[in-house]
Protein backbone atom coordinates (compact mmCIF):
# COMPACT_ATOMS: atom_id res chain seq x y z
CA UNK A 1 0.00 0.00 0.00
CA UNK A 2 1.43 3.38 -0.75
CA UNK A 3 0.92 6.72 0.86
CA UNK A 4 1.81 10.38 -0.60
CA UNK A 5 1.59 12.94 1.47
CA UNK A 6 1.61 16.77 0.15
CA UNK A 7 1.82 19.84 2.12
CA UNK A 8 0.27 18.47 5.23
CA UNK A 9 -0.79 21.04 7.93
CA UNK A 10 -2.16 20.02 11.05
CA UNK A 11 -4.09 22.43 13.64
CA UNK A 12 -5.17 22.25 17.20
CA UNK A 13 -7.08 24.99 18.59
CA UNK A 14 -9.34 26.03 21.31
CA UNK A 15 -10.46 29.29 22.78
CA UNK A 16 -6.61 30.78 23.69
CA UNK A 17 -4.17 28.44 21.88
CA UNK A 18 -3.87 27.55 18.49
CA UNK A 19 -0.82 24.78 18.13
CA UNK A 20 0.02 23.60 14.82
CA UNK A 21 1.46 20.36 15.31
CA UNK A 22 2.58 19.82 11.45
CA UNK A 23 3.79 22.32 9.17
CA UNK A 24 3.75 21.83 5.09
CA UNK A 25 5.30 18.46 5.29
CA UNK A 26 5.08 16.14 2.48
CA UNK A 27 6.46 12.36 1.90
CA UNK A 28 5.74 9.16 0.53
CA UNK A 29 5.97 5.74 1.19
CA UNK A 30 6.40 3.07 -1.43
CA UNK A 31 4.17 -0.05 -1.19
CA UNK A 32 6.18 -2.64 0.43
CA UNK A 33 8.38 -0.19 1.97
CA UNK A 34 9.42 0.13 6.12
CA UNK A 35 10.16 3.47 7.41
CA UNK A 36 10.70 4.92 10.81
CA UNK A 37 9.95 8.31 12.25
CA UNK A 38 11.65 9.75 14.80
CA UNK A 39 11.73 12.81 16.65
CA UNK A 40 11.97 14.48 20.61
CA UNK A 41 8.09 14.43 22.04
CA UNK A 42 6.11 16.98 20.61
CA UNK A 43 7.20 16.64 17.39
CA UNK A 44 4.16 15.50 15.73
CA UNK A 45 5.35 11.78 15.33
CA UNK A 46 1.97 10.40 16.53
CA UNK A 47 -0.06 13.38 15.21
CA UNK A 48 1.46 12.19 11.51
CA UNK A 49 0.69 8.65 11.94
CA UNK A 50 -3.14 9.41 13.81
CA UNK A 51 -4.13 10.96 10.09
CA UNK A 52 -1.36 8.12 8.08
CA UNK A 53 -4.06 5.52 9.87
CA UNK A 54 -7.20 7.72 8.69
CA UNK A 55 -7.93 8.12 12.73
CA UNK A 56 -7.85 11.99 11.91
CA UNK A 57 -8.09 14.62 9.07
CA UNK A 58 -5.35 16.97 8.09
CA UNK A 59 -6.11 20.76 8.15
CA UNK A 60 -5.04 20.85 5.24
CA UNK A 61 -2.92 19.47 2.89
CA UNK A 62 -3.88 16.31 0.62
CA UNK A 63 -3.10 12.40 1.44
CA UNK A 64 -3.33 9.59 -1.33
CA UNK A 65 -3.38 6.38 0.11
CA UNK A 66 -3.31 3.15 -2.36
CA UNK A 67 -4.19 5.82 -5.51
CA UNK A 68 -7.47 7.40 -3.61
CA UNK A 69 -7.15 11.24 -1.58
CA UNK A 70 -8.35 10.58 1.52
CA UNK A 71 -8.04 13.74 3.08
CA UNK A 72 -11.22 15.03 3.58
CA UNK A 73 -13.22 11.73 3.90
CA UNK A 74 -15.37 12.21 7.22
CA UNK A 75 -15.49 9.54 10.55
CA UNK A 76 -17.79 6.98 8.40
CA UNK A 77 -16.09 7.32 5.70
CA UNK A 78 -12.41 7.01 7.07
CA UNK A 79 -13.69 3.91 9.73
CA UNK A 80 -14.84 2.07 6.34
CA UNK A 81 -11.50 2.83 4.85
CA UNK A 82 -9.86 1.29 7.38
CA UNK A 83 -11.39 -2.11 7.95
CA UNK A 84 -9.17 -4.73 6.82
CA UNK A 85 -6.63 -2.88 5.12
CA UNK A 86 -5.17 -1.11 7.99
CA UNK A 87 -3.42 -2.61 11.15
CA UNK A 88 -2.40 -0.98 14.31
CA UNK A 89 0.21 -1.33 17.16
CA UNK A 90 0.19 0.82 19.66
CA UNK A 91 2.69 1.15 23.09
CA UNK A 92 0.05 0.63 25.37
CA UNK A 93 -0.98 -2.27 24.10
CA UNK A 94 -4.81 -0.75 23.95
CA UNK A 95 -6.20 -4.61 24.11
CA UNK A 96 -10.15 -4.75 25.86
CA UNK A 97 -9.51 -5.66 29.35
CA UNK A 98 -12.93 -7.11 29.17
CA UNK A 99 -12.42 -9.71 26.57
CA UNK A 100 -10.39 -12.96 26.08
CA UNK A 101 -7.19 -12.54 23.70
CA UNK A 102 -9.08 -14.56 21.20
CA UNK A 103 -12.03 -12.26 21.22
CA UNK A 104 -9.58 -9.26 20.85
CA UNK A 105 -7.83 -10.80 18.24
CA UNK A 106 -11.53 -11.31 16.09
CA UNK A 107 -12.10 -7.84 16.76
CA UNK A 108 -11.27 -6.46 13.24
CA UNK A 109 -13.03 -9.51 11.38
CA UNK A 110 -16.27 -8.71 13.00
CA UNK A 111 -17.50 -6.41 10.30
CA UNK A 112 -15.58 -8.16 7.52
CA UNK A 113 -17.26 -10.37 5.09
CA UNK A 114 -16.35 -13.36 6.05
CA UNK A 115 -17.69 -16.54 6.78
CA UNK A 116 -17.39 -17.68 10.92
CA UNK A 117 -15.24 -20.41 10.27
CA UNK A 118 -12.85 -18.49 7.59
CA UNK A 119 -12.68 -16.08 10.84
CA UNK A 120 -11.42 -18.86 13.48
CA UNK A 121 -8.93 -19.79 11.25
CA UNK A 122 -7.20 -16.12 10.79
CA UNK A 123 -7.50 -16.06 14.56
CA UNK A 124 -6.10 -19.13 15.15
CA UNK A 125 -3.44 -18.48 12.55
CA UNK A 126 -2.35 -15.76 14.04
CA UNK A 127 -2.55 -16.92 17.69
CA UNK A 128 0.35 -19.51 16.36
CA UNK A 129 2.07 -17.24 14.52
CA UNK A 130 2.68 -14.91 17.51
CA UNK A 131 3.22 -17.73 19.89
CA UNK A 132 0.49 -17.53 22.00
CA UNK A 133 -2.36 -19.99 20.88
CA UNK A 134 -1.83 -21.21 24.34
CA UNK A 135 -3.13 -17.90 26.13
CA UNK A 136 -6.66 -17.46 23.63
CA UNK A 137 -8.60 -18.16 26.90
CA UNK A 138 -6.79 -15.67 28.93
CA UNK A 139 -7.54 -12.11 29.99
CA UNK A 140 -4.76 -9.52 28.84
CA UNK A 141 -4.38 -8.79 32.82
CA UNK A 142 -3.31 -12.50 33.06
CA UNK A 143 -0.45 -12.00 30.14
CA UNK A 144 2.61 -10.28 30.58
CA UNK A 145 3.78 -7.23 29.03
CA UNK A 146 5.37 -9.14 26.26
CA UNK A 147 2.59 -11.66 25.68
CA UNK A 148 -0.06 -8.51 25.40
CA UNK A 149 2.26 -6.74 22.45
CA UNK A 150 2.37 -10.62 20.66
CA UNK A 151 -1.71 -10.16 20.79
CA UNK A 152 -2.02 -6.82 20.00
CA UNK A 153 0.58 -7.31 16.75
CA UNK A 154 -2.02 -10.36 16.04
CA UNK A 155 -4.92 -8.32 16.23
CA UNK A 156 -3.00 -6.12 14.07
CA UNK A 157 -2.26 -8.72 11.41
CA UNK A 158 -5.50 -11.27 11.73
CA UNK A 159 -7.18 -8.97 8.77
CA UNK A 160 -4.36 -9.22 6.65
CA UNK A 161 -3.97 -5.50 6.30
CA UNK A 162 -1.55 -3.79 3.48
CA UNK A 163 -0.24 -0.97 6.12
CA UNK A 164 0.94 -1.54 9.70
CA UNK A 165 1.25 1.83 11.85
CA UNK A 166 3.68 0.96 14.94
CA UNK A 167 3.70 3.79 17.27
CA UNK A 168 6.63 2.84 19.76
CA UNK A 169 5.77 -0.72 19.42
CA UNK A 170 8.33 -1.79 22.51
CA UNK A 171 8.14 1.23 24.25
CA UNK A 172 6.63 -0.59 27.49
CA UNK A 173 8.71 -4.02 26.40
CA UNK A 174 12.46 -5.68 28.00
CA UNK A 175 15.02 -5.20 25.49
CA UNK A 176 14.15 -9.51 24.79
CA UNK A 177 10.98 -8.95 24.41
CA UNK A 178 11.16 -5.50 22.29
CA UNK A 179 13.85 -7.48 19.77
CA UNK A 180 11.54 -10.08 19.14
CA UNK A 181 8.41 -7.65 18.12
CA UNK A 182 11.35 -5.99 15.64
CA UNK A 183 11.79 -9.36 14.57
CA UNK A 184 7.82 -9.74 14.26
CA UNK A 185 7.98 -6.41 11.97
CA UNK A 186 10.42 -7.37 9.75
CA UNK A 187 8.86 -11.17 8.80
CA UNK A 188 5.67 -8.70 7.86
CA UNK A 189 7.73 -6.30 5.87
CA UNK A 190 9.93 -9.26 4.22
CA UNK A 191 6.15 -10.62 3.50
CA UNK A 192 4.94 -7.49 1.53
CA UNK A 193 3.21 -5.03 4.14
CA UNK A 194 3.51 -1.37 4.63
CA UNK A 195 4.97 -0.75 7.78
CA UNK A 196 5.30 2.98 9.41
CA UNK A 197 6.74 3.00 12.66
CA UNK A 198 7.44 6.16 15.28
CA UNK A 199 9.89 5.36 17.46
CA UNK A 200 12.21 7.13 19.97
CA UNK A 201 14.48 4.66 19.99
CA UNK A 202 17.32 4.41 17.39
CA UNK A 203 17.89 0.58 17.83
CA UNK A 204 14.72 -0.10 16.46
CA UNK A 205 14.53 2.61 13.51
CA UNK A 206 17.53 0.65 11.93
CA UNK A 207 15.52 -2.23 11.30
CA UNK A 208 13.81 0.15 9.04
CA UNK A 209 14.48 1.02 5.58
CA UNK A 210 14.86 4.79 5.32
CA UNK A 211 14.10 7.02 8.71
CA UNK A 212 12.30 10.41 9.00
CA UNK A 213 13.36 12.49 11.61
CA UNK A 214 10.91 15.24 12.59
CA UNK A 215 11.32 18.41 14.62
CA UNK A 216 8.56 20.79 15.56
CA UNK A 217 6.33 19.21 12.89
CA UNK A 218 8.65 19.42 9.97
CA UNK A 219 10.90 16.82 8.40
CA UNK A 220 14.03 17.91 9.38
CA UNK A 221 16.05 15.10 7.50
CA UNK A 222 15.81 11.52 5.43
CA UNK A 223 17.85 8.95 5.66
CA UNK A 224 17.94 5.63 3.89
CA UNK A 225 19.49 3.83 6.76
CA UNK A 226 20.20 0.49 5.09
CA UNK A 227 22.41 1.71 2.01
Amino acid sequence: MNIIIKNLEKIFRTDTVQTRALNNVSLSVADGEFVAIMGPSGCGKSTLLNILGLLDNPTSGSYTLDGEEVSTLGESGRTAWRKGRIGFIFQSFNLIEEMNIHDNIMLPLNNLSLSRSEKEQRVDEALRRMGIAHRSNHYPSQLSGGQQQRAAIARAIVARPGLILADEPTGNLDSVNGAEVMKLLNELHKEGATIVMVTHSHKDAVNAGRIINLFDGQIVETLNDRM
